[in-house]
């Protein structure tokens, strides 16, 4: 009796954006850009992310409901990066970190805020429990790439494109080269390359009407990483930072762009369901039903 393929359910969130009351924030963290960030926040960018915690709680049930095989979330857990936002922010989403193999991330460039020695250090010790890699061997930076294997035929790819960036108008990133090497590797790698492979970064590479982001806030070596990508066989690129649901396709790629959006800021909230089965994806954007404190597959 031939094998029956289970289809692989793919839960892919980003930019909740957790926060904690500013006027608790230490009077030394006013001295960098996190000043710019708080006054924001002070004049009401926090509002459209006040029912955060609320609208993750509603995301546990949606994976509970849906039979989720695996979880990835593509960076901007917090507000200002700050140590607490980190640790509420995990315990927030702990519900979906079990089993912890079945959770992929990156950070985003609001989880390491400003340069502080250890900003990337407090995103992994919090985070530490998923972030196993399963080929270690080509790590070239920390954690990065990070690499998990899915059964026998899916393959996660994470690449850390989130830096500081101390001046205020700026909120850019970058694959550093070491990086984007080890991708074009592994990419090659027998145990890789004939999976479909999910590559996920916190910058978007493409905007929705397919053009690069700009350079203050955007992906710097976009093109480059693109360029890399190019070893893919089949699979897709996963992204978040621009809050918005959407999907590009890509030239001269075989995969597509996928950008989660926020899954938590008012009147923008959506994420992405994924299901792979021999290779192919079908992928359905979910939205948030105010009237209902849902979320569901219907945009209202």
């Amino acid at each position: 009796m031939p094998e029956v393929k289970k289809v692989l359910r793919v839960l892919h969130f980003s930019d909740i954006h957790v926060s904690i009351q500013i006027r608790q924030m230490a009077w030394k963290r006013w001295f960098s850009k996190r000043a710019i960030g708080a006054i924001n926040l002070l004049r009401g960018r926090a509002r459209y992310f006040d029912e955060a915690e609320e609208k993750i709680a509603a995301l546990i049930k949606f994976k509970e409901a849906h039979n989720i095989d695996l979880v990835i979330h593509t960076g901007d857990y917090t507000a200002l990066g700050l140590e607490s936002e980190l640790k509420l922010a995990k315990q927030l989403v702990s519900p979906l970190m079990s089993p912890p193999q079945r959770y992929v991330t990156v950070p985003g460039n609001h989880d390491i805020y400003v340069h502080e020695g250890n900003s990337h250090y407090r995103f992994s010790e919090q985070f530490c429990s998923v972030l196993q890699n399963d080929l270690p061997e080509y790590c070239r930076g920390g954690h990065w790439p990070l690499v998990r294997l899915i059964g026998n035929d899916i393959a996660v790819v994470a690449l850390n494109s989130s830096i500081p960036n101390p001046l205020p108008w700026r909120s850019s990133g970058r694959i550093p080269q070491e990086q984007l090497d080890a991708l074009e590797e592994l990419l090659q790698d027998e145990r890789i390359k004939e999976r479909y492979i999910f590559v996920i970064t916190h910058y978007a590479p493409r905007l929705s009407n397919g053009q690069p982001d700009t350079q203050l806030h955007g992906l710097f070596n976009a093109d480059l990483f693109l360029e890399k990508c190019q070893g893919i066989q089949t699979g897709a690129i996963l992204c978040g930072h621009v809050h918005q649901t959407y999907h590009v396709e890509l030239d001269d790629l075989n995969c597509d762009l996928y950008c989660a959006g926020s899954a938590t800021m008012e009147g923008y909230e959506g994420f992405w369901i994924y299901e792979v089965e021999e290779k192919q994806l079908k992928a359905k954007a979910v939205y948030w039903d105010k009237t209902a404190a849902c979320y569901t597959y219907l945009k209202r």
